[in-house]
């Protein structure tokens, strides 16, 4: 039942930086996916380790695997030098 939490808490987190983002971010099912993937991944490594807080790295790793994400992307990332007028 953990992994379902932790599934729901990597959705959460890939929806909000979706509608955060919005067209400057990854489209929503690949923001879905990064976020479940982050936050399953930050949770093994919580339990590999025996700490405790998982949900709260379980949130934590699903926003930094999304940060990396978007902001390292090819077509558009998301900090990039503007042109000055």
């Amino acid at each position: 039942m953990n992994v379902l939490a932790y599934i729901t808490i990597g959705l959460v987190i890939g929806w909000l930086s979706r509608v955060i983002a919005k067209d400057r971010g990854v489209t929503m099912i690949p923001s879905l996916v990064f976020g479940v993937i982050g936050a399953l991944a930050a949770t093994a490594i919580v339990y590999m380790f025996d700490l405790a807080g998982a949900a709260i790295y379980a949130a934590v790793g699903a926003f930094a695997l999304l940060f990396t994400v978007n902001t390292f992307r090819q077509d558009d990332p998301i900090f990039k030098e503007t042109e000055t007028l």
